[in-house]
């Protein structure tokens, strides 16, 4: 019957009917939110991820071909987002003057220390259960975390394992008796667990209330023993209050009194690292001595983080070869503390080696490959990622050394034989990295590019025909370094048989796009010439004029497809209304906008705004600056009044900022996400079209949608 009702409900969705998904929410959230809660040990980020679960949800609902299985495909979702949460999670020691080396999954430090608190708070709160349950097998922990700290009924455990009702109560049983008979078993329920200061402090944080937070986060300073945790989060908040000399100022003197009157613990040690981290510049801020006290620990978290944070701080690639050279030395996968660490270690001194290839000959280069590959499938299997993310790695790295490409092959039939399996399958997909069939023909077109570096130029040229990415469908993509890379390797290949006019063509696509690809001219030259010397020609001047003349005309039907597609998807939903006032104490609300379009740009400052996301807007807001009908407003949500401040100076918006500390309007429109996003309000006040995680190109689609909301 229940699969009944969804089927119901997901077919008024379907058709139109918002309320009908809430009623979905309301009936799956607090399992949903159990179930994450339960995979990466942290109650509010949990919550994050639970909303951000239904928005996929909510998106995706077209593409559910059974709709009787929407709660597995639920748990799939949830399942998916909690792996790319604890990826994204782990840390990465980046050098401020690289930034290439964020491609590594944007793995950073901060994001870690944030893991590890968060996680170290839900132990604390429960660290007799915790105990407890450890001692059970696994089976049986789960039914009990979701039993008792979940608050699940049996039913619902039983559905969402897809494990029979009477099972779960015999697991029940059976963990209970265990317990018994040690004496041990304790009734175990969250909601007489009192919060530590540091959930105090987030909550109050989360709610806008900064004065409030600092004030309780004050009281770790007196604390005996010390309260780590609170003094991390305390950090954290100061940095995001305060201007960076003022936070520094007060950081640092409290680290080095905590370091002065605490003895030395691995745990001391680590908060101290990871508050002056906190700061701007990073490692910048970090003193020897306190890299010398960490260094004393051998095969330890700590020592592991003060090798790569001496990496990170050092000022040549050499120094960064040397301490990254250390980690894989010191350590193994099966002792590292922390897998993703040493497995990046690798990353890392390969990407050294791109810069520099004079840090290591191709014998060495082809050892260092082989054993990334190796704990990189090993932090795969830890963390169950798809190995095919590994392997493509490994092959990407050979194919930019030049290396042993004969190995590259080997590595790419070895992926796509993994892919076989319905293991890899499943994590494909789990970890919304594509479909099987989009993996395999990424597998191919790497070997295309083999092919040509072998200049095995119609083997490239027909692999990259028929295995065609299916992204360039998408408008964000159309542009994107991977969409120019697969349009110049077709030139390339193109090029090499002796096809002028497709390579021509193909160069094209990858020189005249908004950031054109570095090596397309060079290429188009290159044509040129050979075009020069079997009929009379302009010059390459006219012959470049002319190319870009006839690429305009395909680009420009292109976006027309994409504009159609874009305007056509309407929502017609009453926009709600709100009142917000700048830093400067100047009042606005969306009801005094009735009878012009409206673009509210809403972003949250402590997570950074995308340069080129705030050029966009200028864009559009220069576009329609002389149009009475078109008012643009950025609004600030989830920051502190510094944070504000902090990127009205960088951005310099010549728009109004609208300070939202309290996340009003993200609530209020169920935003339910952390990115940025757009909403485009009509003259009579219906919201019409909303963007989320917005890819714009020249401050497209938002002028497309402006133009046609002005046009009704």
């Amino acid at each position: 019957m229940e699969k009944e009702n969804d089927v119901q409900l997901i077919h008024k969705i379907l058709s139109g009917d918002d309320e009908a998904f809430n009623a979905l929410v309301e009936k799956y959230e607090k399992s949903v939110h159990t179930v994450v809660w339960r995979k990466i040990g942290d109650f509010h980020y949990a919550e994050e991820i639970t909303q951000d679960t239904f928005l996929q949800a909510y998106e995706k609902l077209s593409t559910l071909k059974d709709p009787s299985q929407f709660a597995g495909w639920l748990y799939v979702i949830a399942n998916r987002l909690c792996i790319a949460w604890m990826r994204k999670r782990k840390p990465t020691m980046q050098p401020l003057d690289a930034p290439s080396i964020k491609a590594i999954d944007n793995l950073t430090y901060e994001r870690y220390v944030s893991e590890q608190r968060e996680t170290e708070a839900i132990e604390r709160r429960y660290e007799i259960a915790e105990e407890l349950l450890s001692k059970l097998p696994e089976s049986e922990r789960t039914v009990m975390t979701l039993y008792y700290l979940g608050e699940m009924p049996t039913k619902e455990i039983g559905e969402l394992l897809n494990v029979p009702v009477n099972t779960i109560v015999s697991r029940l049983h059976r963990a209970r008796k265990r317990l018994q008979e040690k004496g041990e078993f304790l009734q175990m329920s969250s909601n007489n667990q009192q919060q530590n200061l540091a959930t105090q402090i987030r909550n109050h944080h989360r709610s806008g209330e900064f004065d409030k937070a600092l004030e309780i986060s004050a009281r770790a300073l007196e604390s005996n023993p010390a309260d780590l945790e609170t003094y991390g989060s305390r950090w954290r908040l100061i940095s995001e209050m305060f201007p960076e000399e003022e936070a520094k100022k007060r950081i640092c003197s409290e680290i080095e009194a905590l370091l002065r009157t605490q003895p030395e613990t691995l745990e001391v040690l680590n908060t101290a690292y990871w508050g002056y981290m906190c700061l701007p510049n990073r490692t910048k801020h970090v003193p020897n001595s306190l890299f010398d006290q960490m260094l004393r620990y051998p095969k330890t978290e700590v020592y592991l983080a003060a090798l790569l944070g001496l990496a990170e701080r050092s000022e040549n690639v050499h120094q960064k070869w040397h301490y990254h050279q250390r980690v894989i030395d010191e350590f193994t996968a099966s002792d590292a503390p922390i897998l993703s660490w040493y497995w990046m270690a690798y990353e890392y001194m390969l990407r050294l080696a791109e810069e520099d290839r004079s840090l290591a000959n191709d014998d060495y280069l082809d050892e260092l490959i082989d054993r990334c590959l190796e704990t990189h499938l090993a932090y795969c299997q830890e963390t169950q990622q798809w190995f095919g993310w590994a392997y493509k790695e490994a092959v990407k790295h050979r194919l930019k050394l030049n290396n042993r490409l004969d190995k590259a092959l080997e590595t790419l039939e070895c992926a796509e034989i993994r892919l076989e399996e319905e293991e890899e399958q499943k994590w494909l997909v789990e970890n919304n990295n594509g479909t099987v069939k989009e993996a395999n023909k990424e597998f191919a077109r790497l070997r295309c590019e083999i092919y040509l570096q072998q200049e095995r130029w119609q083997e490239a040229y027909d692999g990259l025909i028929e295995n065609s990415p299916d992204f360039l469908e998408a408008f964000w993509a159309k542009f994107n370094e991977r969409s120019l890379n697969y349009f110049y390797t077709l030139g390339r290949s193109a090029e090499g048989i002796g096809d002028w006019e497709t390579a021509r063509r193909y160069y094209a696509d990858a020189h005249f796009a908004p950031k054109p690809h570095v090596e397309a001219q060079a290429g188009l030259k290159r044509v040129y010439h050979q075009i020069a010397r079997r009929k009379i020609t302009d010059t390459f001047e006219t012959f470049l004029e002319g190319t870009e003349a006839e690429y305009r005309i395909r680009e420009a039907a292109d976006l027309e497809k994409f504009r159609q597609k874009f305007i056509t998807n309407r929502r017609n939903k009453k926009a709600t209304d709100f009142r917000l006032e700048t830093l400067e104490g100047k009042t606005y609300s969306l009801s005094a906008m009735a009878g012009k379009v409206v673009l509210l740009h809403v972003s949250t400052s402590q997570f950074g705004v995308y340069n080129a996301e705030i050029s966009d807007v200028k864009t559009v807001y220069e576009k329609f600056s002389k149009n009475d009908d078109v008012v643009v407003w950025g609004i600030s949500d989830g920051s502190t009044p510094h944070q504000v401040r902090a990127f009205l100076a960088e951005h310099e918006p010549p728009w109004p900022v609208l300070f939202d500390p309290l996340q009003e309007v993200r609530k209020a429109y169920q935003i339910e996400t952390t990115s940025s996003f757009f909403l485009l309000i009509d003259k009579t006040g219906n919201l019409q079209y909303s963007l989320v995680r917005p890819h714009l190109i020249d401050g497209q689609p938002l002028i497309w949608l402006i133009e046609a909301l002005l046009s009704d």
